[in-house]
């Protein structure tokens, strides 16, 4: 996957008042973010001076030399990555760690998010993708995941404890799969996800708006391939989160 996409220059500009007379007047306690371009600009957002930029690449490249650390094979993964001129995810796989289903080997990844107009923070979420179908889901309640909001600091310095930490967790997915494979949906379970993904989407994944007979995993498998396969890129991670949420991943 080519980086130099997620690399475009950022650079923080101050802002003021343009009136019809030529004379400016400054605004202060905000700036704006922008991407150079040439000889123009192109304006990203306009934040509070608190805001502390972090320029995508000095994320992922730190990110990458602690992955590359770790000792264990892994790989950049283009499924669920995508960057847009104020956010990204960036996604990394490890091909050997992996849980199973009665189908599929499944690879854990780490989904890298940052962005630049505050839609959301730094944030790092343990994840997963199921090998028969590219299959993405987040495991962050179970693997755990890192935040950090753009006024304060960030450190990938102890990523390699974080690792050791869902390592040591891999056993609980394992569980939760096995046991999701055998609890059948139920109307609480139904309403819970219909929430987060709307009541005419979820009957477009199960095609019909009754409680499905099959069981929680077969029903999550359903809704992550539709998350995986059928959602603009840019829009997956929110449903994936939600949905993790609500089944406790």
């Amino acid at each position: 996957m080519n980086l130099e996409s997620y690399y475009f220059p950022v650079e923080e500009k101050d802002i003021a008042l343009f009136d019809e007379v030529p004379w400016t007047e400054a605004i202060s306690g905000y700036k704006a973010i922008v991407a150079p371009n040439g000889s123009s600009e192109k304006v990203i957002s306009v934040v509070k001076n608190s805001y502390k930029l972090v320029p995508n690449k000095e994320l992922i490249e730190p990110f990458m030399d602690q992955v590359s650390k770790l000792g264990v094979r892994w790989k950049i993964d283009s499924s669920h990555s995508f960057c847009q001129i104020n956010r990204m995810r960036f996604q990394i796989t490890f091909p050997d760690i992996l849980v199973k289903d009665q189908e599929s080997d499944i690879a854990l990844s780490l989904f890298l998010h940052n962005s630049y107009d505050q839609s959301e923070g730094i944030r790092l979420f343990w994840g997963a993708i199921r090998s028969v179908c590219t299959n993405g889901m987040v495991f962050g309640n179970l693997l755990g995941s890192f935040y950090s909001r753009h006024t304060k600091g960030f450190d990938f310095e102890d990523i390699y404890t974080h690792f050791g930490k869902a390592s040591d967790n891999i056993h609980e997915v394992q569980h939760r799969i096995n046991h999701m494979q055998e609890i059948p949906v139920d109307q609480e379970l139904m309403d819970d996800l219909q929430r987060v993904l709307g009541k005419r989407r979820m009957q477009d994944i199960i095609h019909t708006d009754r409680v499905p007979e099959k069981s929680q995993w077969d029903l999550l498998n359903d809704i992550t391939y539709y998350i995986s396969h059928d959602v603009e890129v840019e829009k997956r991670a929110k449903l994936q989160l939600g949905i993790s949420k609500v089944l406790a991943l």
